[in-house]
């Protein structure tokens, strides 16, 4: 019995220091950098339409949008009501926290504002969202909490262009904001996978193949071979063992980068076949947290830990 406790106790103990430990910033920087750029394309592509998805006179009135909601959430509504003027909040402090996300100036502030943007767009017409501006709402919330503008900002780029560099790597950050989104886009793929398997179609094969007929989300030609009963169960069941696998396989060192590799491949195919605004961009953007960065001349000397 003792042994057991022994064991129990060490494998919490090596969770806690996954968990808690000191990483490379990295990483979640280069993260960052991304996803805020992938928010200002979204908040570009939604913005000559905002009136009309979320405006007073536009598909959704507030009566109507009355009976739909109940309960509170925080948004820009909380302080304008249903006012023209959310929108304008949504535009101007939406391109404020991207342009921050994306230089790595006040990143945790940047994220408050692209959170309270996702937000207010999901409460007002969430019938115009998909799994992408989820993503964008979730990492935008936890990277209120983290510290990623250690790496990859532009104070750092400007300090470099100076002849003046100011390494990020001698000060490393706390893991939990990283684990949370790494362990959130593994639950992504493991839910999408579950609930892919108690679905006819997934289980003989022929969902890929009706998929790929909606005209709706056709975007470039597709290969005659996609097509045909073999193709689309092949696809099929790629896609479904991929989205069942992924949360373990990944976290495999020697098998990390074939998963990723086959991951990108995936939703670049995807992106390819199918018109799904930024899903495909925004999913793989999280890829980028399992990177592992080779070491440099500063881990040769003692870093200091900063947590």
């Amino acid at each position: 019995m003792r042994d057991y406790l022994a064991r129990f106790k060490k494998v919490l103990a090596s969770l806690e220091r996954w968990i808690m430990e000191p990483v490379d910033p990295r990483p979640l920087g280069l993260f960052r950098l991304w996803f805020g750029f992938l928010c200002l394309v979204n908040l570009a592509l939604l913005w000559p339409d905002m009136p009309m998805w979320f405006g007073n006179d536009g598909v959704l009135p507030p009566e109507v949008h009355q009976r739909m909601t109940s309960g509170f959430r925080i948004s820009f509504y909380t302080f304008t009501g249903y006012s023209d003027h959310a929108i304008v909040m949504m535009r101007l402090f939406g391109f404020l926290g991207g342009l921050g996300l994306l230089t790595g100036i006040f990143p945790r502030t940047s994220a408050f504002l692209t959170w309270m943007t996702a937000s207010s767009i999901a409460w007002r017409n969430a019938d115009i969202l998909n799994s992408g501006d989820n993503l964008i709402r979730i990492g935008s919330f936890f990277l209120i909490f983290a510290r990623s503008g250690e790496s990859f900002n532009l104070v750092n780029l400007v300090q470099a262009w100076r002849g003046r560099p100011n390494s990020p790597y001698r000060t490393k950050i706390p893991a939990w904001p990283q684990r949370i989104l790494q362990l959130q886009l593994c639950i992504v793929y493991f839910v999408a996978g579950v609930w892919k398997a108690k679905g006819d179609p997934w289980l003989d094969g022929s969902a890929v193949g009706t998929v790929l007929q909606l005209g709706e989300f056709q975007r470039f030609p597709i290969p005659d071979f996609v097509m045909t009963p073999f193709g689309s169960s092949v696809l099929t069941f790629f896609t479904l063992g991929f989205e069942l696998a992924f949360p373990f396989l990944v976290w495999v060192p020697r098998l990390r980068v074939p998963v990723l590799v086959m991951g990108l491949s995936l939703h670049a195919g995807l992106e390819w076949m199918m018109n799904v605004q930024l899903f495909q961009w925004v999913i793989t953007s999280y890829y980028l947290l399992f990177l592992r960065f080779k070491k440099n001349q500063f881990d040769k000397e003692s870093i200091k830990t900063d947590a």
